[in-house]
């Protein structure tokens, strides 16, 4: 029997499958280490490629500032000379919020955690002192009282616990941060590799993107080119929108959070306020975090203060999401509320705080095609007036 062409083509591409997929399984050990000495040796260029973008959201800014017309004319008026100018301030902006963060806020975060110990002892006694005037209270109802009895807890015992676990995880956390760090950057060398990329990167940006969209239709399909033009145009403004609003969104709300800190009163100002900083980057969850950890602190300071301070993030929460988010969110990712908890969740729970940093552009990008394949397909298929709502019932 004569095999078609398309049977001939679908059995030597299975064929070369198997072929693969078992010559993978055999040798899995070495193409694994051969894949890690791959990525390390490309880590420098992939760490520039993310700082370039992460640049290029200042350096817009800049780039958009300096092009501004003044008096029916551009303050620069040459490209060249504009892009350059802005990388350059981007760049100084950048160093100089990493000089204060070491300068600043580093020794104070330092000095909150070393002086924690002492916060807790202190606080100890006078939660032991609550606890013994809430049993001796209970004990005009003996049902209550003998049923909480043996869970009240030794506040001794469990404030030495909870001083061993900061003293132990912080020092945890150190050192996985600067580890990781030393990863990611790797040696000196490859600090300046990545440097340098992310420079040429910014520099040459319309040159690489010509010259990659000549490569691509020189040898592949015109309407496979279309595709992955769109699909890289829509990342991008995805993932750029993301990261501008959310850095936007996090400066504002921590900067709210010291000065209304400050304006209340309430101890560890600067450090609460980093913390909502960094905190704010991570949807849903960050909010949670930061609340707990800035009303743990200010709890073991002064424990009728940690109520005035929940109120006041809670507060303050409401007026981010109601006036400053509509403001400065001027097109916000196309992604419902409930993916967005899925996506955080699941991302983090794969690959920790980078999943939750990226999930939520991710599953953006991935929403917005899917939904776009779907209605092409109920176009085609003559449904694209397609309604599942259910049918009213019928009145019998």
């Amino acid at each position: 029997m004569e095999l078609s062409r398309n049977t001939k083509r679908f059995l030597v591409g299975l064929s070369a499958f198997t072929v693969a997929l078992v010559l993978f399984v055999n040798h899995f050990a070495a193409i694994g280490h051969w894949f890690v000495n791959v990525l390390n040796t490309f880590s420098p260029f992939i760490v520039g490629g993310c700082l370039a973008f992460i640049l290029s959201v200042p350096m817009r800014m800049f780039d958009k500032l300096l092009g501004s017309p003044k008096r029916n004319k551009p303050l620069i008026k040459n490209r060249g000379t504009r892009t350059g100018i802005s990388l350059v301030l981007s760049i100084l902006l950048v160093f100089m919020l990493i000089s204060l963060f070491g300068i600043i806020v580093l020794p104070q975060l330092v000095d909150t955690v070393t002086s924690l110990a002492g916060s807790i002892m202190r606080f100890v006694p006078t939660a032991q002192r609550w606890i013994t005037e809430i049993m001796v209270w209970l004990e005009n109802y003996p049902e209550i009282h003998s049923a909480i009895a043996p869970y009240v807890p030794d506040l001794n015992s469990v404030a030495s616990s909870l001083i061993s676990f900061v003293q132990r995880y912080a020092g945890i956390i150190a050192g996985s941060l600067v580890s990781n760090v030393s990863v990611l950057f790797g040696s000196a060398t490859d600090i300046i590799i990545s440097f340098v990329f992310a420079i040429y990167i910014l520099l040459q940006t319309e040159t690489l993107s010509r010259q990659c969209k000549k490569m691509l239709y020189a040898f592949l399909p015109k309407e496979f080119c279309d595709d992955a033009l769109m699909v890289t145009r829509m990342a991008h403004k995805t993932f750029y929108s993301y990261v501008a609003i959310q850095c936007t969104e996090a400066v504002i709300l921590g900067g709210l959070c010291f000065a209304g800190m400050i304006l209340f009163r309430f101890p560890h100002a600067l450090v609460v306020s980093v913390i909502m900083l960094f905190c704010a980057l991570i949807p849903i969850y960050g909010a949670i975090i930061s609340c707990i950890v800035g009303a743990f602190l200010v709890l073991i300071e002064s424990p009728m203060q940690a109520i005035g301070f929940v109120a006041f993030i809670l507060i303050l929460q409401q007026i981010e999401t109601n006036l400053i988010y509509p403001r400065v969110v001027s097109t916000s990712i196309n992604l419902p509320s409930m993916w967005v908890l899925l996506a955080v969740t699941v991302g983090g729970g794969i690959f920790g705080i980078i999943g939750m940093l990226t999930a939520v552009p991710i599953t953006s990008i991935v929403y917005t095609l899917l939904g776009s394949a779907a209605k092409k397909r109920l176009t085609a298929r003559n449904l694209s007036t397609f309604d599942p709502a259910p049918a009213p019932d019928k009145e019998g």
